[in-house]
């Protein structure tokens, strides 16, 4: 199932039984679905994108380590998913579900669970049975330790997104009926000493009205013929009428769907439409309000199922690393990259590491360094510089 069919599936839209996402056989409502379709695809891919650019970084004794977890959070969860794969239809599930299921298999994979059945219990793990995961039912149950679970909201967002999708939906026809209104051809035919009760000419009539003009219409270059005693004209358009109004109708219902669907998700509508205007500033905001929090969902989980209370304690826990999602240029950025090494914020390998380049293994590049510029608060007091 592609992403389109799952946005349909949640949000109520039936699809075709054969489902194509690029097929020219949808139905107009379909087609006007499209319009939150494609902005809800959009926030959901960004979201799931940004996610996707974080390191898993997995911490022991307080250090950074590459281990098997750290493999599977970084690379390849299971045999059939990469990373984005995997991400993508986890956040897809977590926002549109409102819930998120994965489990660990038995050689060491991670699942994404399509459909189970969940048990609460107000002291005891809750346990979660008929787990099914690529067409594959448990038999066995899992306990809520053994799992990663995860809760996006107090309340589902899938009912509200379906009740504002009809609404949109509406909108749109109405927006498109006035478009082809404006925009349609119409035309007068007059009929002169034509003998309207004649079987022939109700027959020669109907083909005339009914397929040859309609060809004529639809066609770029076309030929109609008019016979003697037939007059056909076109009304004059009404002064000023243009279709201008009604095609920025259409624009500003797109911009409020990508505007509302924002909001949902905390993402800035410059951000979803691809205006370049403030695109800086919108895109902190984005990772703040809508990247940020799923990602400390995350690490907040793994960490507290895959290390638990006694592990964090002694410095073992799983980091995911948010500053890697805005690009980094090492020529453009020289300066800052220059200052958070001299600062001691960054280790010359970790800031090539930053502009997603290889890190030097030189011992030098692995240190951290201070300028002199930079004192502490008692050699300030002191006075002058530590020699």
């Amino acid at each position: 199932m592609n992403i389109f069919s799952f946005f349909r599936r949640k949000i109520k839209a039936a699809p075709q039984e054969n489902d194509n996402s690029f097929d020219d056989s949808y139905s107009a409502a379909e087609q006007r679905f499209r319009l939150t379709e494609l902005a809800l695809f959009t926030a959901i891919d960004f979201i799931a994108k940004s996610i996707a650019k974080c390191e898993f970084v997995t911490v022991i004794d307080n250090k950074e380590y590459k281990g098997l977890e750290y493999y599977l959070w970084n690379y390849a969860p299971n045999k059939h998913q990469t990373k984005v794969e995997f991400l993508t239809q986890a956040i897809s599930k977590l926002i549109f579900d409102n819930e998120l299921l994965i489990i660990s298999t038995a050689d060491n994979q991670l699942l994404i669970a399509d459909s189970y059945c969940k048990t609460e219990y107000a002291v005891f793990d809750d346990i979660f049975t008929s787990v099914t995961c690529r067409n594959f039912t448990y038999q066995r149950t899992f306990s809520e330790s053994e799992v990663i679970y995860l809760k996006y909201n107090s309340f589902a967002l899938s009912g509200l997104l379906a009740e504002m999708c009809t609404t949109y939906e509406q909108l749109m026809m109405s927006a498109q009926e006035r478009y082809n209104e404006a925009a349609g051809h119409k035309g007068i035919v007059t009929f002169e000493n034509f003998n309207f009760g004649d079987k022939d000419f109700n027959e020669t009539f109907s083909e005339i009205l009914g397929k040859q003009f309609k060809k004529y219409y639809e066609s770029k270059n076309a030929v109609i013929p008019v016979f003697k005693g037939m007059k056909y004209s076109e009304p004059a358009l009404e002064a000023g009428k243009t279709t201008n109004s009604e095609i920025t109708d259409i624009q500003k219902l797109r911009a409020e769907a990508y505007a509302t669907v924002g909001n949902a998700l905390h993402i800035p509508p410059a951000i979803l439409s691809g205006e370049a205007s403030m695109l800086s500033d919108a895109m902190d905001c984005a990772i703040a309000n809508a990247v940020d929090p799923i990602a400390q969902m995350f690490e907040q989980e793994i960490t507290k199922k895959k290390f638990g209370n006694s592990e964090f304690l002694k410095g073992n826990y799983m980091l995911i690393d948010t500053t890697t999602v805005k690009h980094i240029d090492a020529i453009s950025n020289a300066n800052n990259l220059d200052k958070s090494i001299a600062s001691g914020v960054l280790s010359p390998a970790k800031a090539q590491k930053y502009c997603n380049m290889l890190p030097c293994e030189e011992e030098w590049a692995q240190k951290y360094y201070i300028t002199k510029n930079y004192q502490t608060s008692d050699e300030v007091l002191k006075g002058g510089e530590t020699q």
